[in-house]
């Protein structure tokens, strides 16, 4: 099987291109930047919208986009929605110039579960309604410009990934404060988290190129969210330090162009496609995959209660 992969050599990207080598793929990495793309069998250019090559290519995955993680300003939020949607639009018209032999049959776009807005306590499926807001606009105008290549006969899977776990992204920058003892709640910590292990992550991209039944919109997430501080209790808890410095609700809203909801909007989601396909997470709970991760196995220090304030 011949997989092209935009965003290949992110951190997300680094992890499917791995997966899909353990599973025969040839893997066809698609990038702005000249030069190869590490462990790629092949790169293509994403430059000129207008000449990217997608012949050849049994499936698509799209992952490539601005990171959300940063100073929202003006600039930023615009370079957020429109890195995801034009590229989403420019894939959709390159498989319309592809000559339907050599055209990919499936296209597997990354969403986000910020689709589902700040929603409480809600228990949240595919079928819930957008919420409201900026990160619900892009990831509606996201699945939106990605569906359209339905009518060119490709089967279309809309992936709403929520936070990924693994030796990088966010844990890469709330390690050190956490180490420092520096860590804690944000706001009062009761905002939902609903996040993935990077290694059940890829398979589950790998999963959705492979099975053909799988198709439309999939909560790509751990079956056990948890809130704020439990996520900072269990944190602190592995790396055996203090969680004392809660970040006030009222500052994080002063953040710029609304960056407040990446911290506090709640979002308990439920992977129920995933479950309906019967799919095995490695590491189904918080406390597992965060030991892998900083190889810290065992148990029996404080509980979370007594490291979150």
């Amino acid at each position: 099987m011949k997989v092209g992969v935009t965003g290949a050599s992110g951190f997300l990207g680094s992890a499917v291109l791995r997966e899909g080598k353990t599973r025969g793929w040839t893997v066809v990495a698609f990038s702005r930047q000249p030069g190869g793309v590490a462990g790629a069998d092949e790169t293509r250019s994403l430059a000129d919208p207008g000449s990217i090559d997608l012949d050849g290519l049994d499936a698509l995955i799209h992952l490539a986009g601005e990171p959300v993680v940063g100073w929202w300003s003006r600039d930023k939020k615009r370079r957020i929605h429109e890195s995801r949607v034009d590229l989403s639009h420019d894939l959709v018209e390159a498989i319309a110039r592809t000559p339907e032999a050599g055209r990919p049959s499936v296209l597997v776009s990354a969403s986000g579960t910020g689709y589902y807005g700040d929603r409480a306590d809600e228990w949240l499926d595919e079928e819930s309604d957008v919420g409201f807001g900026f990160l619900p606009a892009v990831c509606r105008d996201w699945e939106s410009a990605s569906i359209k290549s339905e009518k060119l006969g490709v089967r279309v899977v809309h992936l709403r990934i929520g936070l990924v776990l693994g030796r990088g992204g966010m844990l890469r920058r709330l390690r050190p404060l956490f180490l420092l003892g520096l860590g804690g709640r944000l706001g009062q910590g009761r905002q939902w988290m609903s996040w993935i292990h990077l290694h059940d992550l890829a398979r589950v991209f790998a999963d959705c190129v492979e099975k053909d039944s799988l198709r439309g919109r999939v909560n790509g997430v751990s079956p056990r969210p948890v809130t704020n501080r439990e996520f900072t209790g269990t944190y602190a808890r592995i790396l055996r330090r203090p969680a004392l410095f809660p970040v006030p609700a009222f500052l994080l809203k002063r953040l710029p162009g609304g960056m407040g909801d990446l911290f506090l909007s709640s979002q308990r989601v439920d992977p129920v496609v995933l479950k309906s396909f019967d799919f095995q997470w490695s590491h189904p709970d918080l406390e597992s995959a965060l030991r892998e991760i900083e190889g810290r196995p065992g148990a029996g220090d404080a509980t979370a209660e007594e490291t979150a304030p």
